[in-house]
């Protein structure tokens, strides 16, 4: 080749390397060069690959709460619901008296009863199983037993009687019959009450009104007052501490003597609390 030719194919070459390549061009991977180590090596148009943006996970969302389970309703509700439903059933009978609503109504309350039924004989059992809750060990309810319990208190209320008129004065508050209609019948209840227990009470007129039965009664001077006795009404029976003063009242009004047997019984020898 003459050197006039090398000089045109020299100089088309440096022309051609002048001018811009091609956008396909300037991508060596579209011309292959970039698909391996060696290759890329030599080419200055293979872009590292650039990773794909990585979208931020979504927040998770709560999961929904679990729905409420209702908390069981306690015996007393249920037995208020129940009663509702009877009163309800019982209004509508008495309101709209259809068969059917009657019906209803008389089935609800036999359920009623055949539960109270159930109660009751389950109660029953328990007393049998567990004496020491049964009244019955302590007040008899038989004829019988009832007989026996009466036999048994009345002699310890005579015996407590006759104790407390030994050691406490038994004094009987009375003013004039024709002011108290009971003054009289009342000391007729004490003169038996003596005779039958040889109590000897201490009549106490609060104005020296005369009583046959008691002919020897105390005039009040004043010691209804210091005993706090002045104001009661009459007839009042009380039981006096000589010693000490003290005053334990038995009750106003006309008191029988099995009301006196009582309540002396029960003042002298049964502590408060203990009596049922």
């Amino acid at each position: 080749m003459s050197d006039l030719g090398r000089r045109l194919m020299l100089g088309a070459a440096l022309g051609l390397a002048a001018m811009p390549l091609p956008a396909v061009a300037r991508d060596g991977a579209a011309l292959g060069y970039c698909q391996d180590r060696i290759t890329t090596g030599w080419n200055f148009y293979c872009d590292p690959e650039k990773p794909e943006p990585e979208e931020p996970p979504a927040e998770a969302k709560p999961a929904p709460p679990p729905p409420a389970v209702p908390a069981p309703k306690s015996y007393t509700e249920q037995i208020e619901d129940y009663r509702k439903e009877l009163d309800e059933k019982k209004n509508r009978a008495i309101l709209e008296p259809t068969p059917e609503n009657v019906q209803s109504y008389m089935e609800a309350q036999q359920q009623m009863s055949r539960m109270a039924s159930a109660f009751t004989d389950q109660w029953q059992r328990v007393l049998f199983r567990t004496p020491e809750l049964d009244i019955n060990t302590r007040f008899p309810i038989s004829q019988m037993g009832g007989a026996v319990y009466q036999d048994q208190m009345r002699v310890a209320r005579e015996t407590s009687l006759q104790e407390a008129a030994a050691n406490l004065g038994f004094m009987v508050v009375v003013e004039d019959a024709a002011q108290c209609g009971l003054c009289t019948p009342q000391l007729e209840v004490i003169a038996r009450m003596q005779a039958s227990f040889g109590i000897e009470p201490m009549v106490v007129t609060v104005d020296g009104s005369f009583h046959p039965l008691f002919p020897d009664a105390v005039v009040d001077t004043g010691q209804l007052k210091k005993l706090g006795l002045a104001k009661k009404p009459r007839p009042f029976v009380a039981l006096v501490e000589p010693k000490s003063g003290i005053v334990e009242p038995l009750g106003g009004g006309l008191l029988t003597e099995d009301v006196i047997l009582e309540r002396v019984h029960v003042v002298t020898k049964i502590p408060a609390g203990e009596r049922y």
